[in-house]
């Protein structure tokens, strides 16, 4: 299997750059590539040992990659690496066959950072051609995955597969690369919705999704993101890799699936009064704003009077009244 390399990163010399690209990628594709994984913020918890993984077409390649967490910092912050391999689609039919082998000796495939002595005096180079020799068969058995993968291969038009981002979930994942009723499959295992929704602006998608806080798996409809089937009867085996999360670990996030401009445009459309910032309950079916709060607040007091005023007498009059009651005499 011929294939060229990726490297995206950055040093402390560079920003983030392609050090390492394929012959014919360009500067758009490269760019479709930050933008999406831009969209990752911490990637602490992603390691060479346990990365997050993509495999998608863009441009004349099909990409397989890993993200993770270098061990390296600038200005304070973790700096992540995106690296793999990049097979021309005119070997996507061999490639499909050869990826389940791939993905489980990523180790060695795909670590491209392992062949670079000092990535701080890296300089920027086009890949050469390389060839992998040993592609095997691998075999997986996941006899709880069956019923799923079976439904998969029915509904593979109308739904995406979403699995756990853990080792059951990754074994999850060989076994529907490798089942030979499936064309080839493209995937993001570890991720977020922010990430898939800025490849679809580019019109790359996936057909496997692994969010981090996906907890079981499931089948969602590709329109509608609504769970279709799911392994009811899923006992996970492995504990949870991934600590990408602000919700607790047995809440399930719906995926939106917007886009950002999309996002941007809903708030935009948004009236004050539906923004919840801006609302403040006042009764039981009025809701005010702030400055109609206010202005609601200094007409009451301004309507308020002492109890003892009467229309009839002069503010003098009742003065000269109350200050005989505080003496102690009669008016």
């Amino acid at each position: 299997m011929n294939y060229e390399r990726l490297l995206f990163t950055r040093n402390q010399r560079r920003d983030f750059t392609a050090f390492i690209r394929p012959k014919d990628l360009t500067n758009k594709e490269v760019s479709t590539l930050a933008g999406a994984l831009n969209y990752v913020n911490d990637v602490s918890e992603l390691s060479a040992d346990w990365p997050a993984l993509y495999c998608f077409p863009l441009g004349q390649y099909i990409l397989l990659l890993r993200h993770y967490d270098s061990g390296r910092k600038h200005a304070g912050r973790n700096i992540p690496v995106l690296e793999g391999i990049a097979i021309r689609r005119t070997r996507a039919r061999h490639f499909a066959l050869a990826l389940p082998h791939f993905l489980a000796h990523q180790q060695e495939i795909l670590a491209i950072t392992a062949g670079i002595v000092d990535i701080e005096a890296q300089n920027v180079e086009i890949s050469a051609e390389e060839h992998w020799p040993d592609v095997q068969a691998e075999e997986v058995t996941e006899g709880a995955a069956d019923e799923l993968v079976n439904q998969f291969v029915a509904r593979l038009g109308e739904d995406r597969l979403f699995l756990p981002f853990d080792e059951d979930g990754r074994v999850l994942l060989l076994a529907a690369l490798s089942d030979s009723r499936l064309p080839p499959l493209y995937f993001a295992f570890g991720t977020n919705a922010d990430v898939i929704a800025r490849l679809n602006q580019d019109e790359v998608d996936v057909d496997i999704v692994s969010y981090f806080t996906t907890t079981l798996p499931a089948l969602r409809n590709r329109q509608t993101h609504e769970i279709t089937s799911e392994l009811s009867h899923y006992a996970r085996k492995a504990s949870r890799r991934a600590k990408l999360r602000t919700q607790p670990a047995d809440e399930e996030i719906t995926p939106t699936m917007r886009t950002p401009r999309q996002a941007r445009g809903e708030i935009k459309r948004r009236a004050p009064q539906d923004d919840p910032l801006t609302r403040v309950q006042a009764g039981e079916d009025e809701i005010l704003t702030p400055r109609q709060m206010a202005r609601k607040q200094a007409e009451a007091e301004h309507s308020q009077k002492p109890e003892d005023f009467k229309e009839s007498e002069s503010p003098l009059s009742w003065l000269t009244g109350l200050i005989a009651r505080l003496l102690g005499r009669k008016k």
